[in-house]
């Protein structure tokens, strides 16, 4: 069978109309909310992660490399986000995204002296 172009047009035509019945186009993905839950589970595996560790833990060079991509790729998303997408993070360590505490002023800091004469 032969399709003219006419026919093509009525063919389009009618499943433009069948698309615009099914609101395919007003659907919203919950997609924020999905990567806000993995997220969510990646920053608490993280932090469990980080308590069974010590300064000299000897990890497999695989498992030195998946921390690594791991951390790579979640750097790339917030960069991302803030430069392209032009949101706001609150720092690190602030999951709500509200400005970090500020650092202590210098009077709040206190002073200790150091005895140079111990052997060591």
């Amino acid at each position: 069978m032969k399709i003219n172009e006419s026919k093509l047009k009525q063919i389009i035509a009618e499943e433009m109309a069948a698309i615009e019945d099914k609101k395919y186009f007003d659907h919203t993905d919950e997609e924020g909310g999905m990567a806000k839950r993995q997220l969510e589970h990646l920053a608490q595996y993280a932090n469990e992660l980080a308590g069974m560790l010590d300064e000299t833990t000897q990890l497999e060079g695989w498992v030195q490399s998946k921390i690594t991509l791991a951390q790579d790729y979640i750097s790339k998303v917030k960069h991302y986000l803030e430069d392209e997408l032009g949101m706001v993070s609150g720092g690190c360590g602030d999951p709500m995204g509200q400005p970090a505490e500020p650092l202590m002023g210098m009077d709040d800091v206190e002073v200790y002296e150091i005895d140079e004469d111990l052997d060591t």
